[in-house]
């Protein structure tokens, strides 16, 4: 069997959008250190794809992931990897926040509506009290198991390969250049480049070649409720901005976070799902009874928490590395992953074959670019309550 030309270390969906989307063009060994593809912070998502986010790169990335998801490739022919279901983004303090974002997507064309009453377009918001609310009629729910599992069909339809537990222990570096990679079991694989997709444990590997790229996994709770008369399939997916809490459908209940955030690092070994705090499920819960009135009798019934890893400017680190030749990355998605899941692999596939896009500047993403030695974390989920934390 030809070795490989790259490695990919994660099989998420980073990892295996990259591997989509250069298959055919080199030969791909991706690498997944648990037992399936795609179970760590990908499984975590809550699986809401949102353009009207607060920074122009990840929007630039949304939008051309929701395009995908408009007309997928025939890899997800008998899948659905995603479902039109509307979202509504409310501001409670800060009318304007979201205004740069909102002039952004219009001008790429997407809808994008004020809305005064949103009693008739999300239910879930009747009583709320906010300052600003817009709505994005055609926004969508992905599915990120059916987003890896084309990803995964069509990259080893044209010749990639995947190995399941398989944690890389060390990158393999000499002369200012990976040459490969290590795995835990001793075993040492060539190959002449490296694509670092693999989440909270991508900061670790550069680091322990000497790069230090400021990488930080915050851990977030989220909820479900049981059964709800307000939990419809056509209901939107709602979202306060500047409180941080969101409300999407889920089965007959509601799949709740407060977004908390706690910086937590990655176990040594694979499985980054964590059980629910009782303070981070009461700050959840006294969120949706102050801003959710109409959802105050929803009850959870279990939850989880998961990694969502970020570098200090809370934009992805996409692309060559600029000390270390060979060595790429895809990672810091923060809690983007199916958002920008697409675009991700587009734009540093393109990248790896010399191409050059029109629609993202690789400066912007660049794991060389300038970053804060320390940055606000939102402990509460509110942007009005942030506290400083190192970057390194």
């Amino acid at each position: 069997m030809n070795a490989p030309e790259v490695i990919i270390i994660g099989a998420g969906l980073a990892g295996c959008s990259v591997a989509w989307h250069l298959a055919g063009h080199a030969r791909i060994l991706l690498l997944e250190q648990g037992a399936q593809p795609g179970a760590e912070a990908s499984a975590q998502n809550a699986g809401m794809v949102r353009r009207l986010g607060e920074d122009p790169y990840e929007r630039a990335l949304a939008i051309r992931t929701a395009a995908f998801l408009d007309d997928p490739h025939e890899d997800w022919a008998d899948l659905q990897p995603s479902r039109v279901v509307g979202a509504v983004l409310g501001l409670a303090h800060d009318p304007a926040h979201l205004h740069d974002a909102v002039a952004h997507l219009r001008a790429r064309g997407v809808t994008v509506e004020a809305l005064k009453t949103p009693a008739t377009v999300a239910p879930a918001l009747v009583g709320s009290p906010l300052q600003q609310i817009w709505a994005v009629p055609d926004e969508r729910v992905a599915s990120a198991h059916e987003l890896v599992t084309g990803f995964l069909r069509g990259a080893r339809g044209r010749g990639a390969r995947l190995r399941l537990n398989a944690p890389v222990r060390r990158l393999l570096a000499e002369g200012g250049r990976v040459h490969g990679v290590e795995l835990v079991d001793g075993e040492r694989i060539s190959a002449e480049r490296v694509v670092l997709a693999a989440g909270a444990w991508s900061g670790p590997l550069a680091c322990a070649v000497g790069l230090r790229r400021p990488l930080v996994p915050l851990r977030r709770t989220l909820l479900m409720t049981g059964a709800h008369f307000s939990a419809t399939p056509t209901h939107p997916w709602c979202w306060i901005d500047d409180e941080g809490v969101y409300v999407r459908p889920e089965g007959e209940g509601w799949l709740i976070s407060g977004c908390d955030e706690a910086v937590d690092p990655p176990p040594a070994a694979p499985g980054s799902t964590g059980p629910v705090a009782p303070l981070n499920r009461a700050l959840a819960m006294d969120k949706i009874e102050r801003l959710f009135p109409a959802l105050a009798s929803a009850r959870p019934t279990g939850g989880w928490t998961g990694l969502r890893t970020f570098a200090p400017d809370r934009r992805p680190i996409l692309g060559a590395d600029p000390e270390l030749d060979g060595l790429w990355w895809a990672a810091g998605l923060g809690g983007y992953g199916v958002t920008c899941s697409y675009a991700v692999g587009e734009a540093v596939a393109s990248w790896m074959r010399g191409q050059t896009l029109d629609w993202l500047d690789p400066a912007g993403v660049s794991p060389g670019r300038r970053f804060l030695s320390r940055w606000p974390i939102r402990p509460t989920g509110q942007l009005h309550r942030p506290r400083l934390i190192p970057a390194y």
